[in-house]
Formats: C-alpha cells, sequence, structure tokens
C-alpha cells in the first residue's frame, strides 16, 4: 500500500518542477501554482502520515484497547462488561479493508495489512473488528482468560 501513495507524488512533484522551476504550464488544462502547491503538500503529508501509521491493540483482564497512530491520539477503550462474545476470524476483505472503516450497521474496523481480525461482538449486538498479525498469541491470551473467568 505505502509503494502505491509514495508512487501518487511523483506526477506533482514532477509537475510543481515543470510549473514552477521551469515555468512550462503542467498539463493541458493546468492548476494555478497555489493550488499545485496545495495538493502536492497534501498529497505528500497523506505519504508521511500512511509511513508512520500503526494499529496497537492491548488486550487485558480490564477489557480491549485499540489505537491507530497517528489517526487516533488516545487509546479507544471497550471493556469486558460491554462485550458479549470475542472470536478470531480470517479474510478481513469482508470486514472493511484497510484504515478506520464504518458501515451503515454502526460495526467499525481497524486495520494496517493482513487478514487475521479480533471479532468483538457488543452487548448491542454491534461489532468491532480488530487487524492482528498475532492470531496464536490472541488466542492463547483468550483462552487463558476464560479459563480465569471460569474460575471466579
Amino acid at each position: 500500500m505505502i509503494p502505491i501513495i509514495t508512487l501518487i507524488n511523483v506526477p506533482f512533484i514532477t509537475g510543481c518542477i515543470v510549473q514552477l522551476g521551469m515555468g512550462k504550464p503542467w498539463g493541458d488544462k493546468p492548476m494555478s501554482d497555489t493550488m499545485l502547491i496545495i495538493v502536492t503538500v497534501l498529497i505528500a503529508l497523506l505519504t508521511i502520515v500512511s509511513f508512520f501509521m500503526r494499529l496497537d491493540t492491548v488486550i487485558n483482564k480490564e477489557g480491549v484497547y485499540e489505537q491507530m497512530f497517528p489517526i487516533q491520539l488516545k487509546f479507544g477503550f471497550t471493556p469486558w462488561s460491554y462485550i458479549s462474545d470475542v472470536s478470531l476470524k480470517k479474510n478481513l476483505w469482508g470486514y472493511g479493508g484497510w484504515g478506520i472503516r464504518y458501515n451503515g450497521f454502526g460495526e467499525k474496523s481497524y486495520n494496517i495489512n493482513g487478514n487475521n481480525v479480533i471479532q468483538l461482538t457488543l452487548m448491542n449486538g454491534k461489532k468491532v473488528f480488530i487487524g492482528t498479525r498475532k492470531p496464536k498469541e490472541v488466542a492463547d491470551f483468550l483462552s487463558k482468560l476464560n479459563a480465569e473467568r471460569k474460575q471466579e
């Protein structure tokens, strides 16, 4: 994904060099110099953000925390008392794709890459999907947590 976003920068940087540096209009219907600079800077910022994007997930006895940095500056938190079921799923494409996604049913999906997700089914029936590259560790922790909760 990042190489594709990076390649989007090439034409705009070329356009800036041609239009601003060489003084020749770039394209059949050139943008104004100001608009070309604004668009180039915005696309460059999007590229920079995508390089630093990461999904952090913490699952502990309190609940599930997730943060898609730098889009979310604080962790989101779902306590176990709001969760009716937790499961691991494959094939993320059915769950919204890349980034933070919301669908028309009030469900959320957080993912950077890969096709493994933690599916939280909330008490209100809505679902939250959180991508993971460590499905075995998540499964082991959830098994251990369920065993501890049954003993209480």
